[in-house]
């Protein structure tokens, strides 16, 4: 038995990383809408058409699951030392792990856009305070912020924050403290949001979502996923079993399901009033980090239907790239249209659809083998399931 125990570990964790994959895709699925507008799989598909439809109108969920996981795998083992099960994470071996994770990539794209120019659509001119801006990816923040380049690294300077503000919430990863953390965390994300709705609402909803958007307004996704892994341990502490089959496969289901009736019955309904300060926009990351995170426990407890859904070979591949994915996709489509020019748009979208995965998934294939993998290697398929 304890043999099998972390074997079993491994998988639940190839799992994750499946998730992670999809969270990517989904951003994909949801730019491939932006970038090609008009499609309604939803009146076209009976049945189902609904829920084809949905990662391409609100595939933006995605990063709310990326803020889940990256606060439920970075705080596992924190809370196993404050909760006396293992030793305290070494903190320079962390701050080297996550800087070799996020740095390497986004510094290739960033001066290969630089030295290929304005054949990117993206680029811009870069001043002096923008370059170092980009260099520090302190971008985004602030009353004067710099806008990136592309408009998907947004994000991360909001996982930086969480990655520096984690050991120091390591002190309240005891039972008795967390849930006071958790609150002032919650209420955090909430206020924080209605100041930014109210002193940058006037100017555009651009710039209230980018406001809201920074790790204060997304602070309760990185907490619930933390939740998630404190509680992990604390059933490792008190030797619980793990719930039953049944439970963890409703735990994924409502844990995936809710959050998409919640974007599509409340968000949706509240339309461009959600980022002027709709009260919706307060709680939305509490109740999607909620539910993720209940989704990301059952998964790693090994959900059956996690591990059918994010554990195979394929989804497995798409969370080890998914980063690469994430970083490339847009840019990518976008000068997918520059090459081909004009007849691009009369185009179906059965050509253009296939077209934009597979150079996609070729640029993040080829970005992650050659410098994520070198700086940061994770397991192949292959080595997970030897083990």
């Amino acid at each position: 038995m304890s043999e099998a125990r972390p074997a079993q570990n491994r998988e639940y964790i190839a799992a994750l990383t499946g998730l992670r994959g999809v969270a990517a895709f989904f951003v994909f699925l949801y730019h491939y809408e932006a970038l090609h507008p008009g499609i309604r799989l939803d009146l076209l598909i009976p049945y189902v058409g609904v829920i084809l439809q949905f990662p391409l109108g609100l595939g933006f969920v995605g990063v709310d699951l990326f803020f889940v996981l990256s606060g439920f795998l970075l705080t596992l083992p924190f809370a196993r030392a404050a909760l006396g099960l293992g030793p305290k994470p070494a903190l320079p071996r962390y701050f080297k792990r996550r800087f070799l994770r996020v740095f390497p990539a986004y510094y290739a794209q960033f001066f290969i856009i630089l030295l290929a120019g304005a054949w990117f659509l993206s680029w811009r001119a870069q001043t002096p305070t923008s370059l170092v801006a980009h260099l520090l990816m302190f971008f985004n923040i602030g009353w004067a912020p710099v806008r990136p380049m592309v408009g998907v690294w947004w994000t991360l300077p909001v996982e930086m924050g969480f990655y520096l503000f984690l050991p120091l919430l390591a002190p309240f990863m005891r039972l008795n403290r967390w849930p006071w953390a958790l609150l002032v965390g919650l209420m955090v994300t909430v206020l924080y949001r209605a100041w930014a709705a109210v002193h940058f609402g006037p100017e555009s909803t651009t710039a209230a979502f980018l406001a809201a958007s920074q790790l204060p307004g997304n602070l309760a996704e990185f907490m619930f996923g933390a939740t998630a892994a404190i509680a992990i341990q604390s059933f490792s502490l008190k030797q619980r079993p793990k719930p039953a089959p049944w439970l963890l496969d409703l735990m994924v289901v409502l844990g995936l399901v809710l959050p998409a009736i919640w974007l599509w019955k409340v968000v949706l309904a509240s339309g461009a009033e959600y980022w002027l300060g709709h009260w919706s926009m307060l709680v939305s990351p509490l109740v999607i980090g909620l539910c993720l995170s209940v989704a990301v426990l059952g998964v790693y407890w090994g959900s059956r239907i996690g591990h059918f859904l994010f554990a195979n070979r394929f989804v497995y591949f798409l969370g080890l790239i998914s980063y690469s994915l994430y970083l490339w996709h847009f840019i990518v489509m976008q000068q997918v249209q520059v090459l081909v020019g004009g007849p691009y748009d009369e185009l179906s979208h059965g050509v253009t659809f296939p077209l934009s995965v597979t150079t996609v998934l070729a640029v993040a294939t080829i970005s992650y083998f050659l410098i994520e993998r070198p700086f940061y290697r994770l397991k192949s398929y292959r080595e997970i399931a030897s083990q």
